[in-house]
């Protein structure tokens, strides 16, 4: 198995990335993540509505979870063009 963060298809570690994500119980908390792939998943389970998720290590929670771009707060985030851009892929 691949150390967190480790991509099999690469030679180098990918970028911690952090963000603000609202839980399944409403709550707000910082994330930080070593992301692995953006994925659509059209039946997700746990009550999420389907929609795209970044799965990853969480080094918050030393544990690989998926988070729904859904839940992101971007707000503080957006660069001054408009854009939110998740470095490390």
């Amino acid at each position: 198995s691949s150390p967190p963060g480790r991509n099999e298809n690469r030679d180098h570690y990918m970028s911690q990335i952090e963000f603000v994500y609202l839980n399944h119980r409403g709550e707000k908390g910082l994330r930080r993540i070593i992301p692995e792939a953006l994925e659509f998943h059209a039946n997700p389970g746990h009550g999420y509505q389907p929609g795209w998720f970044i799965p990853g290590h969480c080094l918050d929670r030393d544990a690989r979870r998926s988070f729904a771009l859904s839940r992101i707060d971007f707000s503080g985030k957006i660069e001054g063009n408009g854009i939110f851009r998740l470095g490390g892929f």
